[in-house]
């Protein structure tokens, strides 16, 4: 099976944090799984670390390195706005990084792939997204 890791989850991977371990060690089971993420979960991923924490940077940096990347088509964008409009006018709006959900979200969805996310606005994206695919037919 194909899986897209959501920045939430590369964080908990890098700090050995049960829950993740316990998710990855679940995936790992399955006969060769890919592992897929894009530029946007590398830059929040490293943006973030200090200079001074050179080896929480490099142990990072090593973790994604673990991960296919993806390239965020122009498709990808341009289904992201649709289903943020979408999501808007059916009154759902979160956090301070609701686009980046959405572009991750998407990015997901555009590769075939099963999100792996930590994060509980992902569960309502995915409420909405068949009732979005259904009404944009």
């Amino acid at each position: 099976m194909k899986y897209f890791f959501d920045t939430n989850v590369i964080s908990k991977l890098v700090k050995n944090d049960p829950e993740a371990m316990v998710k990855i060690r679940e995936i790992t089971e399955e006969e060769e799984p890919e592992f897929y993420i894009n530029r946007l979960v590398k830059l929040e991923s490293l943006r973030a670390i200090p200079l001074t924490h050179k080896k929480l940077y490099t142990k990072t940096e090593d973790t994604l390195n673990l991960f296919r990347e993806l390239e965020i088509k122009p498709d990808i964008y341009n289904e992201a706005i649709s289903f943020a409009r979408y999501c808007k006018s059916k009154g759902l709006s979160f956090g301070k990084c609701e686009a980046i959900d959405y572009l991750h979200f998407i990015t997901a969805k555009y590769y075939d792939l099963t999100l792996i996310s930590f994060d509980n606005d992902m569960k309502k994206l995915e409420e909405k997204y068949a009732l979005y695919k259904e009404e944009n037919k």
